[in-house]
């Protein structure tokens, strides 16, 4: 008796673990597109933060750099790679993504319609021509995305090869390819100039804007 008791104990012990491990493979699956859109920031400085290991590229996150007098924008992520240094910002939507009327604007499709918002790539666009000229820095060695969740569509949005949005699973891909380049790597003293004149620079006051 005292065995049998044993063995129903340890098949309800399993019984409930399996029940919880079931449950939580059901919500993460269920809700993993949720969990995206709400964690974008975290998953693509990860997925940065990987590769910058990988290839031994340097990475700043949140750089705050001055728009105004008054105003500061932030960079979410800043990786400088062995070519280039790629302003990148996370945006978190779902839908399909296409161009509007207006370059000031994106039209974003999804089951609650059509809506018009602010165009990111312009923000990224913007920061990036900033972040080149308060620093001496020639615009052709700059690249800018906005990484957007993997389950947005991209409706013919990439006009420029410079600045793009990109899917998160396509990220990596894309820094790798733009290391293809047909330009000259920077030269290491460069670089480690540039991050101590960034991390000297970056902007203490003001409102995001």
């Amino acid at each position: 008796m005292v065995l049998l008791s044993t063995i129903q104990s340890i098949y309800i012990t399993f019984a409930i673990i399996g029940g919880v491990v079931v449950t939580i493979l059901l919500f993460v699956l269920i809700y993993k597109n949720f969990l995206k859109e709400k964690f974008i920031k975290w998953i693509v400085g990860t997925k940065l933060y990987r590769t910058a290991n990988l290839n031994d590229y340097l990475l700043l996150n949140n750089y705050k750099i001055n728009i105004d007098d008054n105003n500061i924008g932030v960079i979410d992520h800043i990786l400088i790679t062995n070519k280039y240094i790629v302003v990148i910002h996370d945006f978190s939507i779902s839908g399909v993504i296409s161009p509007s009327n207006s370059e000031d604007t994106i039209k974003v499709t999804n089951k609650n319609g059509d809506k018009l918002i602010a165009n990111p790539l312009n923000y990224n666009r913007n920061l990036a021509k900033r972040l080149a000229l308060y620093h001496n820095l020639d615009n052709t060695f700059i690249k800018g995305l906005v990484v957007v969740n993997d389950y947005s569509l991209l409706n013919d949005i990439n006009k420029s090869e410079q600045f793009r949005f990109v899917r998160l699973k396509e990220l990596k891909r894309t820094i790798s390819e733009f290391e293809k380049g047909d330009v000259k790597p920077f030269k290491e003293d460069a670089i480690v100039s540039f991050i101590n004149y960034l991390n000297e620079h970056q902007a203490k006051k003001g409102a995001r804007k």
